[in-house]
């Protein structure tokens, strides 16, 4: 067994936020959480924006030798098996090793359900389950099941250890967010990676006008502990057997 060489440079990557005023502070907050807190460079980009690829390029240079890639995604689905390899090789980043995806990140577990045993007890020293939860996610209207199946895994997950049954709503395909939340919700949880239009527009809206809700998350991805979940990444990245 030889030992993994340690990485040069994280590069943090998201879908990003469309229109002329792209809502993209997440990303970019991240990144500049773990910059302070690894000892190599940390840069940023988005699927949204194709140039900033080569504008990372460009700050990182030679420290982009041995890149590892964070996926800021929900799911593995075609933007990051597809899309983000070749935006990665068009900017020079053809070496670039990709962490496991975000979203399919045992430890959002974790995060999510310490989000919601804080909110619970905020209402009155409640747990979870005395409440109905809807978490949101964005799902696709082209058949691609990678949305679904990594929201309802960390339904069923949350669920188990909750001792309670939480509910899954989508963007693109039923069962829809504002027919589920409409539907009595008083805890909603947005499984997105980011403050972008869906989390702030869509699901921000239904929920304003839904007297049952008493709490939302807008976005699982804005959490603190997610610069927790990529140094966890990392290091089990170097102790793992190559």
């Amino acid at each position: 067994m030889t030992d993994r060489l340690a990485p040069t440079a994280l590069l943090v990557v998201a879908h990003g936020d469309g229109g002329e005023r792209p809502r993209d502070d997440t990303v970019r907050t991240l990144a500049e959480r773990l910059a302070k807190r690894l000892d190599i460079p940390v840069d940023w980009a988005t699927l949204k924006r194709p140039e900033s690829f080569a504008a990372a390029r460009a700050r990182l240079g030679a420290a982009a030798e041995r890149l590892v890639v964070y996926p800021l995604f929900m799911a593995a689905g075609f933007f990051v098996r597809v899309k983000l390899p070749k935006l990665l090789a068009e900017a020079g980043f053809g070496e670039a090793e990709l962490l496991p995806v975000f979203g399919l990140d045992p430890r959002l577990v974790d995060l999510v359900e310490h989000r919601l045993r804080s909110v619970a007890s905020m209402q009155g020293g409640r747990t979870p389950k005395d409440f109905r939860i809807v978490l949101v996610a964005h799902g696709s209207a082209s058949g691609d099941t990678g949305s679904r199946r990594a929201a309802e895994a960390i339904a069923a997950d949350l669920g188990y250890r909750l001792a309670t049954t939480l509910h899954v709503a989508f963007i693109e395909e039923a069962p829809f967010f504002d027919e589920v939340i409409g539907a009595g919700a008083e805890i909603v949880v947005g499984l997105f990676v980011s403050a972008g239009t869906h989390a702030l527009d869509d699901v921000a809206a239904c929920v304003t006008k839904t007297p049952s809700v008493r709490h939302h998350v807008a976005t699982v991805g804005d959490d603190t502990g997610v610069a927790d979940m990529v140094v966890a990444a990392l290091i089990s990245r170097l102790e793992a057997p190559v």
